[in-house]
Order: C-alpha cells, then structure tokens, then sequence
C-alpha cells in the first residue's frame, strides 16, 4: 500500500509557493498520502490524530505521525517512511512470548511492562494535540526543517488547534498549502483514475437496474434501493470497500419522501459511487412514461449546452472559459438570465463528491492532462422537470475521454 503523491511534481509546486514542506492531518490528506487510513483518532475531524510530512527535498523520506494504536500497520505499508506514534485512549498489548506457562494477566502485564513505557505512562480520553505536535517536531527538526516555511491544510484545521501547534512549532513559519494540495491532488495517478472510473461502471449498472425495474407507484426510496442493488450487484468480488449516495429528485414539483412516482412524472438521479474512498458523480434523467412535449424540450436545451460545453473542455483552456460556452449556448436557447454558478468539478477523495476545481466563472484553472472532471448541465425548472446532465471526463492531451457509457437522452421507465 502506498500513497497518491508524486513527489516530483509536489517539489514543483511547492517550489512555486516558496514552502519546504506541506505537513497534512486532514483524514482525507493523509489517506491520499499514505495510502492508508487515518485510524480511529481521525473520526474526531481535529488536528493532531496524524500528520504527514512531504517535504519538498526529494532526498528526504515522508515523515507520518499517527496513533500508536495504527504504528504497526503504517510500517508496514510504509516501509521508507520515517514513522512516529503519538497514544490514543485504546489500549493494546502483547503477550509476552517469555512468560508461556504463566497466567493470562501475568502474561498481558509482562507484555506491557515490556513495551518500554515511560514510568507513569497513560492513556488521554481521545489523543492529544500536543503530544502529536512534539512527534511531529521531531520529524521536523530530523529533516533539518525546524526553521523552515511549511504549508499547512489550513482548510481543515481548527483556530483553535492552529494556535497550538504555532505554540509549540515556535521555529516554523506556518502558511497557508491548501492551494499547493489542491493542485497536486487535480492530476490523478494511475490507480487514482482506476478507482473513478470502477465507480462509473458500478453506478451506471445501478442506474441501468433501476430503470429496468421502476414502475409507477414506487415511492424515491424503492427507487433509491433498486440502484443500490444495481451497484451491489456489480460490486460483488471487489476488495475495495462501496459505497453510494443519492441525490434524485422525483416529479415536476417538490414531493415528500414517501410520495409515490405517478405516470408524467420525471425523475432525475445524480449519482455519487464512492470506491476504496473516491467519488464518482453522474447523472442522467427520466420519465415515467412519455415525457411531456415540454420537458422534451428543457432536455434537448440541457444535451445541447452539454454538448457545447464539452467541445471547450480541452487542456489548455481554462475552465472559466467552459463555463462561459455552456452559459452562452443556455442564452442561445432562450435562458438568456438562467446563472449557474458551475457547471462541474473535479473529483477524487474527498467529505464530498464535489471538489475544486470548479468549472465556474471566476476560474482561470487551466485544463490539463490527467484531471478528472465531471462535466454538468443542471436545468432544474420548479412546475416542470429537475434535470441534470453528469459526465465524467478523463483530460487526456488529445482531449477529454468520457469514463460513461450510458446515453445522455432522456430515458424512459415504464
């Protein structure tokens, strides 16, 4: 197991913002780092259960602090690493191979006496920053990096831990490296765009269970639960872990939960499918029954902005610009007012399936090869028809290559 960092280009970019070193403890940031999960410590969602440091001197080794409860594992996936454990309130303990023929107690208490504790040693309610912050000086100061300009997620971290971990950094200058970790994490790796691309297929099968198997009078959450079956079904042998979330909007205006689907009625699916923790977004739209010639309509405005859009998602042109063709095809269509404020975004691992950059107007993100962006045209109409349009795309440098198979017309249930 190891992470998703290329370290030739994260020198280049931390290069260009002037830092020595981003040091990470997001749970998302250090999965995307190591490879490996943050440990329990990290469902606090507070700075200290981990850190890991990427320096920008490709000569020097990432540095991974994490629990002493996850020590073992982290070695092992992370052999090169340079690897410090800070306690967290589970306990653990090895028998003691010396002590066979003793009694169970006696053998767990020799192990523990064994394990090199400091006299007094115990264990805190959940983890603490400080102690956490103390290893990561060490992995610090063994890089010669005590003194040095660091790029933090400061996107994650809390004001009150920030203060803390200044405290007892007193020698580092703490910046700012969202940015830095947002433009490493655009371009994918390999197994990056295998695992976007897995969740393509598993939600495209869902989809595709779903519309064989609705019928009218089906409330959202059987509809919801025909696609989970669809994906689970196509998801049967794989050893990353599944996992899904629906955003469907059923009928022409707003219904409750446990409203059932009525012939006429359309229904959109914006389909998140998250495999081994990265999320793939799509979606597609239909109708029970014949659509009405109005919402026929609304979807051919929708496939033709998506289409328009899509000839400007080339690299080289900055995402700005995309926003601006599909805004200026809706005008040419009559929805000359109509103002989305993106109409995509990338994708990846993430607390949600959205993340920058985003295909908005203000952007001036230029498109390269190996992102990964999802491609959308919501047109959502209140008395008519919510529908969204979703694609994902590979950015490869002959263009974008679609990871979806599925057409993008209107389909039909029923």
């Amino acid at each position: 197991m190891t992470g998703f960092v290329d370290r030739q280009r994260a020198a280049q970019l931390m290069d260009r913002a002037g830092i020595a070193a981003l040091v990470l403890c997001a749970p998302e940031a250090f999965h995307y780092a190591t490879g490996a999960s943050i440990g329990p410590s990290g469902l606090f969602r507070r700075a200290g259960a981990g850190f890991v440091v990427i320096p920008a001197g490709r000569d020097l080794p990432m540095g991974v602090v994490v629990a002493d409860f996850n020590a073992g594992q982290l070695q092992l996936a992370l052999s090169d690493a340079v690897i410090r454990s800070h306690p967290i309130w589970i306990e653990t303990a090895t028998l003691d191979a010396s002590t066979a023929g003793q009694g169970l107690a006696q053998r767990v208490e020799a192990g523990l006496a064994s394990s090199g504790r400091a006299p007094g040693f115990s264990r805190p309610a959940t983890f603490e920053l400080a102690r956490s912050v103390r290893e990561l000086k060490e992995i610090l100061s063994g890089f010669g990096l005590e003194r040095a300009r660091i790029g933090v997620d400061l996107d994650f971290i809390p004001a009150a831990d920030l203060s803390v971990m200044q405290a007892l950094l007193p020698g580092c200058t703490m910046v700012d490296g969202s940015a830095v970790l947002d433009r490493l994490r655009a371009i994918k790796s390999p197994r990056e765009i295998d695992l976007l691309q897995q969740g393509i297929i598993l939600s495209e099968a869902g989809l595709e269970r779903l519309q064989v198997d609705a019928m009218a009078g089906m409330r959202q959450g059987d509809l919801i639960a025909l696609y989970r079956q669809g994906v689970a079904t196509a998801a049967s042998g794989l050893s990353d872990p599944v996992a899904t979330a629906e955003y469907v909007t059923l009928g022409a205006r707003l219904k409750s939960t446990d409203a059932k689907a009525m012939p006429g009625d359309p229904l959109k699916c914006d389909m998140v499918c998250t495999v081994g923790g990265y999320a793939s977004d799509m979606s597609r739209n239909f109708t029970f029954g014949s659509p009405s010639a109005e919402q026929a309509e609304l979807h051919a405005i929708t496939e033709r902005a998506f289409d328009d859009g899509l000839a400007a998602l080339v690299p080289g042109a900055r995402l700005a610009h995309v926003h601006r063709v599909a805004t200026d095809s809706l005008a040419r269509q009559g929805l000359r007012t109509y103002r989305r404020g993106h109409f995509g975004h990338g994708v990846g691992q993430s607390v949600f399936s959205e993340q920058w950059p985003f295909i908005a107007a203000d952007s001036d993100v230029v498109i390269e090869a190996g992102m990964v962006l999802a491609f959308e045209i919501p047109l959502y109409i209140d008395g008519l028809a919510s529908f969204n349009l979703e694609d994902q795309f590979l950015i490869t440098p002959d263009g974008p290559k679609p990871m979806n198979r599925l057409p993008r017309r209107l389909e039909r249930i029923g």
